[in-house]
């Protein structure tokens, strides 16, 4: 654990080399390769766009520097994470990219529920199993740091009341709701910067019908309104970049 960001900024800038080459070779630190044909190479050119997961502010501004985007959780409210989403921001702009081209994205992955009847979303999300989920992230993953109001296992963090579902939905943390309560819920995070939400509803508990309903009604009703560029961003940087030979 003591040198994984030691290891990691070794290894980051060799992934573009190894695509670029037929014959790579590599003595380091942590890792050698003898002369080899690293397989496989990149289908698109000149590679896929370079992400790294973050989520603390040295690591947002270190994958600015470096032109990688940044995919994170949702560490709250839009108001607080717009301080992590303008590290980000101010280091992107004099990058030292480790790929071809610079990947300036912020992707916040979140839940959502969007019903007709905004009602019955928050009776389902007041209900949903995602208070388990979210015992079991932190019961699994325990490099996570563990807040005090999470308690000891068996014991679960409770599913969020009504009144903790509709206070969040004001303040853009609860993507709960009709189609204009959850359209609202995102603008907050349109103000912000971030590029990209990755949405799914998360409840352990819900019906596949209704799985269909809210993906449905979410994609026809709510993501026209923010998807209004028909090219996506990280093509026009490919796009951008010069294609090795």
């Amino acid at each position: 654990m003591a040198t994984t960001k030691e290891t990691w900024e070794e290894v980051v800038w060799e992934f573009k080399k190894m695509w670029e080459s037929r014959e790579y070779s590599f003595d380091g630190k942590f890792f050698q390769t003898p002369p080899r044909n690293i397989l496989p190479k990149p289908w698109v050119k000149p590679h896929p766009p370079m992400w790294v997961a973050a989520g603390n502010p040295g690591t947002f501004e270190k994958a600015g520097k470096m032109g990688l985007g940044v995919l994170c959780f949702t560490g709250g409210t839009p108001e607080k994470m717009k301080a992590l989403v303008d590290v980000y921001k101010e280091a992107i702009k004099d990058a030292d990219p480790v790929g071809e081209f610079v990947n300036d994205n912020v992707a916040i992955t979140t839940s959502f529920l969007c019903l007709e009847d905004g009602d019955a979303a928050l009776d389902w999300a007041s209900r949903s199993g995602n208070g388990r989920q979210q015992s079991l992230v932190f019961r699994y993953l325990d490099t996570f740091p563990k807040p005090a109001w999470v308690p000891e296992w068996p014991a679960l963090i409770p599913d969020p009341t009504r009144e903790q579902l509709i206070a969040g939905r004001e303040n853009g943390s609860a993507i709960v709701g009709n189609v204009e309560e959850c359209a609202e819920a995102l603008r907050k995070w349109d103000t912000i910067g971030v590029d990209q939400l990755i949405l799914g509803p998360s409840g352990s508990v819900y019906p596949h019908d209704l799985m269909v309903e809210t993906v449905e009604l979410f994609g026809n009703s709510v993501i026209p309104e923010f998807d209004t560029d028909p090219e996506f961003s990280t093509d026009r940087y490919r796009a951008s970049a010069k294609v090795p030979a």
